[in-house]
């Protein structure tokens, strides 16, 4: 216990001269002034803090004794030089500001979009089929890409393309008036053809597929040097084919007046469905036989009005292919870009010289395609 008694007295002479010097120091710092005044930061003034947000009168004025109000006065000439410094702060911000909605607004004026290019360079790589790729495993490589094809994946949501519209009807018609406008086309190829061949590229060496191997056995891997190139190769193929049939429609009116009888055909057919299922009903509930002969005669009236429609329907095919001078040998297809161009003219028909200039500029995408490539499998 004796061994303990030095150590503990030391402690305790250390704990009683540090306590008094702390309570020293306290009392010392108590004494001061509690009346100093302490300035706000700089960066604090009446316009706002850094002059972005106001601040209301009750917050900066609030009610204060004279001589507050006295120390203030003579602090008037540094809060100038501080409004200063704000005028120039909110100047600069509204200078971002206009950046910002120039921005914006070009983004706005913009319908193809970055997003877009890469759904489509995306869509070039999905539809690419290697040799012995499943499901289909095929013998050799083709695409899969169609006119219908895309215009489906792009129409139900867009994928990227920006117009101003309410709802997807009025924003696919906002997108066609635009991009068929005069010179449009072509100024949006020249501004991102050379992009979305770089991004397709891009696209074949990420992309991966499952491929069939002997014994019934399967792998996931990415494409080969040569299966990138042939995807450009083949991918230029539906290009040529939709660059083919534009051309035979646009060139040829005739077609466009023929696909305007097809449509009031195909509505023809709708009515006399429609009569039909409304005598065929009858008939089933009442038995009677003038009942059964107005829904056979209502049968006969629908057979002859679907024959018609399916006449005009294989005469356009057949006057396509005919005016066709590339790739035509997809009839179900021609009819369907028909149809579709049929729809953009008909209530303008100067989009005709747009939709020719897109069927030129569609198969020098296809040469470029060609020879992106060629450059690939010169560099394996």
């Amino acid at each position: 216990m004796k061994n303990f008694k030095l150590p503990i007295i030391i402690f305790v002479i250390v704990f009683v001269i540090s306590t008094a010097a702390f309570i020293f120091f306290i009392n010392r710092d108590s004494e001061k002034n509690i009346t100093d005044k302490v300035d706000a930061p700089a960066w604090i003034h009446e316009n706002g803090s850094s002059g972005r947000l106001p601040i209301t009168a009750e917050v900066v004025n609030p009610p204060v004794a004279a001589e507050q109000n006295a120390t203030a006065n003579n602090n008037s000439t540094a809060s100038n030089d501080d409004k200063g410094t704000t005028s120039k702060s909110q100047n600069v911000t509204k200078a971002e500001s206009s950046t910002l909605a120039e921005k914006v607004s070009k983004i706005k004026d913009s319908i193809i979009t970055n997003v877009f290019l890469e759904n489509l360079a995306g869509y070039v790589a999905d539809n690419y089929q290697p040799a012995n790729s499943l499901p289909y495993n095929p013998a050799h490589g083709y695409s899969s890409a169609s006119f219908k094809g895309i215009n489906t994946y792009f129409g139900l949501n867009l994928m990227g393309l920006m117009p101003e519209a309410d709802n997807i009807i009025s924003a696919r018609k906002s997108i066609w008036k635009n991009i068929l406008s005069q010179g449009m086309l072509s100024k949006e190829y020249a501004k991102y053809h050379e992009p979305l061949m770089d991004l397709i590229e891009e696209k074949g060496i990420t992309a991966e597929k499952k491929f069939v191997l002997s014994g019934g056995r399967s792998e996931v891997r990415s494409f080969t040097t040569k299966e990138r190139a042939e995807m450009f190769s083949v991918s230029a193929a539906p290009l040529r084919h939709v660059a083919a049939v534009l051309t035979s429609i646009a060139e040829n009116p005739d077609i466009i007046q023929a696909m305007d009888g097809y449509i009031k055909a195909e509505k023809r057919v709708e009515s006399a469905n429609a009569l039909f299922q409304s005598e065929l009903a009858k008939s089933n509930y009442s038995q009677s036989v003038v009942a059964k002969n107005k829904a056979a005669h209502a049968g006969k009236i629908l057979k002859d009005a679907i024959t018609v429609r399916e006449k005009i329907k294989t005469g356009i095919s057949n006057k396509i292919k005919s005016f066709c001078t590339g790739p035509c040998d997809t009839p179900e297809d021609s009819f369907y870009i028909a149809k579709w161009v049929f729809r953009r003219v008909k209530r303008d028909q100067s989009r005709i010289e747009s939709i020719l200039s897109g069927s030129k500029l569609l198969s020098k995408l296809a040469n470029q395609m060609e020879a992106r490539a060629e450059a690939i499998r010169n560099n394996m």
